[in-house]
């Protein structure tokens, strides 16, 4: 019998996620392609080429999408149950809520385990082509990228990692510039400059700071302005190498955090988005915690009230994520505490709106 009532409940409740996920789907590549289509077809792309970016944009729109499905299957299921009375006969039987909610929780812990997998996997990668696509058809006429960028690291093709604090990309001129070369893992030579300049299709470093290691030695030399000729990239390698947090795997962004740490940046920018990764997927079970008990005693949660409902707690929710990271990168909370604060207040409301929920 408890068996059954758990492949019932658990049934209803992942129809009710897929047909969410699946509404979210259509209407965000709807509205985009209303906007974008007019401009792919003005620029040359071809059909496949739009059939791509937006296969590649809806791991995106399932990840961002994924917790307001979640609050909507978890109330329209409970409020059903609610609503013709299923959900009294079973306590009737002796069945508590605790135990008529264990599969929407089981399931959506199931969930979340599998979306810090399919956010680490899929979501970067189609990230990634998608920016390509947009970069090559959507900005092809306007300014590729912002005019800023800080804390911006990479390697060139001779292995050398380059950190700039700041870097102008319509000047090409870098300020805080901090150059290693490496062999196998070790530092041999270290560039530090003030600024640098691409001048006559070379970079020009101005008051550098030339540091090479050997063995157990060191020697160090200051130039006002120097030119080091055997780096081989160039401004546009700023761009194509720079990446966004969504565009990198929980590995590649550490490993980025890392670099930054290295040269002497300030990497609590990244930490938040580093730490969200984590965070972010566990709001699928978080926010059925919350929703569950709180259409445990509305009969009316399967109709307009209950989307109301859900659509109102998912933003309050959304505005703690973005409160928490925004804190995090000013400084004002730990990154850590910021990542996780959403999940933090909408826990404990759960919990004390399961606890009030009639057993």
């Amino acid at each position: 019998m408890i068996r059954l009532l758990d492949r019932y409940i658990a049934k209803t409740f992942l129809t009710n996620v897929v047909f969410g996920l699946t509404t979210f789907i259509v209407i965000f590549v709807v509205i985009d392609a209303v906007e974008k289509l007019s401009i792919f077809l003005d620029r040359g792309a071809p059909l496949v080429v739009v059939a791509k970016f937006y296969i590649y944009y809806i791991p995106y729109i399932v990840v961002l999408t994924a917790p307001i499905s979640m609050l909507l299957a978890a109330m329209f299921c409970v409020g059903q149950l609610s609503k013709y009375s299923e959900l009294v006969a079973m306590k009737a039987s002796g069945i508590s809520l605790y135990r008529i909610f264990a599969p929407l929780f089981l399931v959506s812990l199931i969930i979340s385990i599998f979306f810090i997998y399919f956010g680490e996997v899929a979501v970067p990668r189609a990230n990634l082509l998608k920016a390509d696509i947009k970069t090559h058809y959507l900005d092809k006429k306007g300014p590729r990228g912002p005019r800023r960028v800080t804390n911006l690291a990479l390697r060139d093709e001779n292995g050398n990692r380059i950190f700039i604090g700041n870097y102008d990309t319509r000047e090409k001129t870098g300020r805080k510039i901090s150059i290693m070369t490496l062999d196998k893992n070790t530092i041999v030579r270290r560039i530090d400059a003030e600024k640098m300049e691409w001048k006559d299709s070379t970079w020009v470093l101005n008051n550098a700071f030339i540091r090479q290691f050997s063995d157990k030695n060191e020697t160090a030399r200051s130039f006002a302005s120097f030119v080091p000729e055997e780096f081989k990239f160039t401004p546009e390698d700023f761009g194509s190498v720079q990446k966004k947090p969504e565009e990198m795997s929980y590995a590649e962004l550490e490993s980025f955090i890392a670099e930054v740490k290295r040269n002497g940046g300030d990497p609590d920018r990244w930490l938040a988005d580093l730490y969200l990764k984590i965070a972010f997927p566990f709001a699928n079970l978080i926010i059925v915690l919350f929703g569950a008990p709180l259409a445990a005693g509305r009969a009316r949660s399967t109709g307009a009230l209950g989307i109301a409902l859900s659509l109102l707690f998912c933003f309050l929710f959304f505005g703690t994520i973005k409160m928490g990271q925004t804190l995090s990168q000013t400084g004002f909370l730990h990154p850590l505490i910021g990542a996780w604060l959403g999940n933090a207040i909408f826990t404990i409301s759960g919990l004390f709106l399961l606890n009030r929920a009639p057993k």
